[in-house]
């Protein structure tokens, strides 16, 4: 199974004012993270509400721990509301991961084998599954920071783009997937004369310490995805390792 697919995200909490000045500086810097941390929750949430669907191209690299390039690949993929997805994986081998609302299928031509696990069971193993959930109690599981972009990151083709930046942590500490960090690049569409906002990058750090990241291009949120690619057909003459029971 490709290591490029895990997670979970996020802590909800609100206090008053009026409590906040009358804590201590430790205790106010806290409560203050914790009011940041749930509007960076609500503005994510807010901007996912706003992607009913996308498809894209992407490139990705896996870098250890220590910052060795371990694998580069490249495919392409698309995801809709609520909860299909296609992710495949074309060089150097392919791979296909397809969820059709219900349950996951990780196809390996490579060794014939395809695994199916239950949707829910899934999500902790390709967190990109989270960005067409609604389940509140997932979002639940995680908590979400804004960060700014580091500074090379930023795309400087056009002087009106900024991008955004999104952590979202595991509050499990034995969570396989530690973050997943999302970048959005804020575009002015000069023919309707207002900014518009996509997926750019995301990546994902692992309870190894490995990092994939992971950058789209040909991002298109204006054509649905045909309903096609979220229904696994399944090859003749492979081996299926049905987890849905476990």
């Amino acid at each position: 199974m490709n290591n490029v697919f895990f997670i979970k995200a996020t802590l909800a909490v609100a206090l008053s004012f009026s409590v906040c000045t009358s804590l201590p500086v430790t205790a106010k810097s806290a409560v203050n993270s914790v009011i940041e941390a749930e509007d960076s929750k609500k503005l994510l949430r807010s901007k996912l509400a706003d992607l009913r669907f996308f498809s894209a191209k992407f490139t990705q690299q896996v870098i250890s721990e220590t910052g060795d390039l371990l694998e580069e690949s490249a495919g392409k993929l698309a995801l809709s509301k609520p909860n299909l997805a296609n992710w495949h994986t074309l060089e150097p081998d392919e791979l296909a991961i397809v969820s059709d609302g219900s349950d996951v299928w990780f196809y390996n031509p490579w060794i014939e084998q395809v695994s199916v696990y239950s949707l829910s069971a899934a999500i902790a193993k390709t967190p990109i599954l989270l960005l067409t959930s609604k389940d509140e109690s997932l979002w639940q599981q995680y908590t979400v920071l804004k960060e700014p972009a580091p500074k090379e990151s930023v795309i400087s083709s056009n002087a009106n783009q900024i991008n955004e930046r999104f952590v979202i942590s595991a509050i499990d500490p034995n969570s396989q997937i530690k973050n997943l960090t999302l970048v959005f690049s804020a575009k002015e569409s000069k023919a309707e004369k207002q900014q518009s906002s996509e997926l750019s990058q995301f990546s994902f750090h692992d309870a190894t310490g490995q990092v994939s990241h992971i950058k789209l291009s040909d991002f298109d949120a204006y054509t649905v995805p045909n309903e096609s690619l979220f229904k696994f057909a399944l090859p003749a003459d492979v081996q299926i390792d049905d987890q849905r029971v476990n």
